[in-house]
């Protein structure tokens, strides 16, 4: 609740998120930004690439994005929706998911590894996701 408040004093949690960038209170915002993603359970990286501002229409809740991964434009991301590197040990690959313009991840999704997320694409409900998707799917349950 206090980061809310401090966060919504700054401009909303995308403005913070912005000026954890660059500039000489960036060290300020990211603690900041970062106190905000521990009250909500998530870890958004502030260096994930988002192209417009993404839709979280239950909140920030319970949500992992890399900090090497791409968000699209206009995409709609629901809570407890993981998009993240490979972490095993065998692979020390920094590519993490690239998600295109317009899709829609419901809860519980998890896209793990070097994966193309195509645009338009729908993941219903807790989908995992290992491969690439082509643009205009509809995926659920596992696609493997």
């Amino acid at each position: 609740m206090l980061a809310r408040l401090l966060v919504n004093l700054f401009g909303g949690i995308w403005s913070v998120r912005e000026k954890c960038q660059n500039g000489i209170l960036s060290a300020f915002y990211r603690f900041l930004y970062n106190y905000y993603q521990f009250e909500h359970g998530s870890a958004i990286s502030h260096k994930a690439i988002f192209q417009t501002q993404a839709s979280f229409p239950r909140g920030m809740k319970q949500i992992v994005i890399s900090e090497y991964a791409k968000i699209g434009r206009n995409c709609v991301i629901y809570q407890e929706v993981t998009i993240d590197k490979d972490l095993s040990k065998n692979n020390q690959d920094k590519h993490a998911p690239n998600i295109g313009d317009d899709c829609l991840i419901y809860p519980g999704v998890k896209i793990i590894g070097n994966i193309k997320i195509g645009n338009s694409v729908i993941l219903e409900a807790n989908t995992v996701i290992t491969k690439d998707i082509q643009s205009g799917r509809r995926i659920s349950v596992s696609y493997v």
